[in-house]
């Protein structure tokens, strides 16, 4: 458009990015990040106080000194900064961006782990699996239109398996009648000699056939196609009543009072940890006072009374966990005469996917040996790194040795030791964070809230104190003896050594009233 005198109007020149308003955007990045970081770490919670005070004066100080270095004037440049150091403040600001990013997203990626393992489902009953042999066609639940089914008609679990009956039978838009057996092993072997097309069965029992050198192989002849997860209120909606659950009673402050936490570990295909067998049990007895902690092995064949057998009829300890964790819980306190106020469950499949995440572990195999539990591994003497599929197999194996699980015990704690040194003396882990956390989430849950957890990491960081760590195993005989769990199958049992029992029995009680354990007191 031009003006009266047919000119063009002058047209504004535009303004330029001065290094002074970039400087100002630059602070501002900063500003923000540094403040997300520190959000994210207090919010966590975990750090003390004189700690979050260092953070926030380093914080302050970087930004300080970059606030200079942008802007302050020298005598050699008095009209602002010169070229290098322009460059340099716009690298300084983009690498503490980062850092400050990164832990703010390390901060909160723990927070949600621990929200992830402290979110214990308690109304989950029982897992029941459709399982087919490795070799049939089906893939899924919808391809067995029209087979032959078998399921355990115990008194149990029959609730469980009335439910999962009537749900698959919607699935699959027709009655599913299975045919009753009394035991798991019976259940396997029509199975196996194709009686039937398809078992449907709790997912724990899918470890204990394996107790049975008969279906040693279960866990590789078969294959699951179907699950169905038993919830209070899917029990409800079959018209059964909602089972109660006795939850263990947590201390007021686990930084002050002396508590007992039962870690279990399963091996278990399922994901849902608390019903499945229980492999590892350990109590684990702490105060936090004393700095104490008393580690307490109780052998997984351990031949005691199930809990939930109202006659008192006994059972092996590692098939209490198929009835839900509190069993186990109650089943170990029964034993010890002791309260247990928390409990840890770790699913050592889950080590798999994190072994993987981590490149693999080192350890030092002290014997030679081929695999049968999982065919078709090979472990040579000396020091070996495995994969994750490798150090399952690893872990898993006991009919390899004559020591049985005496062996597959040691093993899996030189696994554990393998991950442990490569948590704390790798790269690894802080290269490959995110995943290891998520996969954190399906391998670990325990009944510590999270705040009891944020407040015991605090305590450690805050005093920085040497614990005092000993460890004890109750001991037994071996025996063959018919169990609750598995009716008309004798299995092998360990009988308990009432000293042994009555030694730990001892040790607990020294820990929980203040005293300080030695070598001689666990020897």
């Amino acid at each position: 458009m031009r003006n009266k005198k047919g000119k063009e109007p002058a047209q504004k020149p535009k303004k330029k990015l001065t290094w002074k308003t970039f400087g100002i955007c630059l602070l501002a990045a900063q500003g923000i990040c540094e403040a997300f970081a520190l959000a994210e770490i207090v919010w966590l919670d975990m750090l003390p106080f004189k700690y979050l005070v260092v953070i926030n004066v380093i914080l302050a100080a970087l930004f300080t000194c970059m606030a200079l270095m942008i802007y302050k004037k020298t005598k050699k440049h008095p009209k602002g900064p010169g070229i290098f150091r322009k460059v340099l403040s716009v690298i300084l600001v983009i690498a503490i961006c980062t850092g400050s990013l990164y832990a703010g997203l390390f901060a909160s990626k723990v927070r949600k782990t621990l929200a992830n393992v402290t979110s214990v489902e308690t109304d989950i009953r029982a897992v029941i699996g459709v399982y087919v042999l490795e070799e049939d066609p089906a893939q899924t639940l919808n391809d067995c239109v029209g087979y032959s089914f078998g399921a355990m008609n115990t008194e149990s679990d029959s609730e469980y398996t009335t439910c999962a009956v009537n749900e698959i039978s919607g699935v699959l838009q027709t009655p599913v009648v299975p045919t009753g057996f009394d035991t798991p092993d019976d259940l396997a072997g029509a199975l196996y000699t194709g009686t039937l097309n398809a078992i449907i069965m709790n997912e724990s029992y899918a470890t204990i056939v394996e107790d049975n050198e008969a279906y040693i192989d279960f866990s590789t002849r078969t294959r699951l196609i179907y699950e169905c997860v038993i919830t209070d209120d899917i029990l409800l909606n079959n018209g059964f009543a909602a089972e109660e659950t006795t939850e263990a009673a947590a201390v007021e402050d686990v930084t002050a009072e002396p508590f007992i936490l039962y870690i279990s570990g399963s091996d278990t295909r399922s994901k849902l940890l608390n019903v499945s067998r229980s492999d590892v049990n350990i109590l684990m007895v702490v105060n936090p006072q004393t700095k104490q902690i008393l580690l307490i092995n109780t052998p997984r064949d351990y031949f005691i009374p199930n809990p939930e057998s109202s006659s008192g009829a006994k059972d092996k300890l590692t098939h209490l966990g198929i009835y839900g964790v509190d069993c186990s819980i109650k089943g170990l306190e029964n034993l010890y005469d002791c309260n247990i106020n928390y409990y840890g469950q770790i699913n050592f499949t889950g080590f798999e996917t994190l072994i993987n995440d981590l490149g693999g572990v080192t350890i030092d195999n002290p014997v030679a040996f081929n695999s049968k539990n999982v065919p078709g591994y090979s472990y040579s003497q000396g020091e070996i790194t495995l994969m994750g599929d490798e150090a399952l197999a690893y872990a898993r194996e006991r009919y390899a040795f004559a020591s049985g699980d005496n062996m597959r015990g040691q093993n899996q704690m030189r696994i554990i030791t393998g991950v442990i040194n490569k948590l704390t003396h790798s790269s690894s882990f802080l290269t490959n964070y995110a995943s290891i956390m998520d996969d954190m989430s399906g391998m670990f849950i325990t009944s510590l809230d999270q705040n009891e957890i944020e407040e015991l990491v605090k305590m450690q960081l805050g005093d920085m104190a040497e614990w005092n760590t000993k460890s004890y195993a109750v001991t037994g005989t071996g025996g063959s003896e018919i169990t609750y769990s598995m009716k008309g199958t004798k299995l092998y049992v360990m009988y308990p050594d009432e000293e042994s029992v009555a030694k730990a029995q001892q040790l607990i009680d020294k820990v929980l009233d203040g005293g300080i354990l030695t070598d001689e007191d666990v020897a």
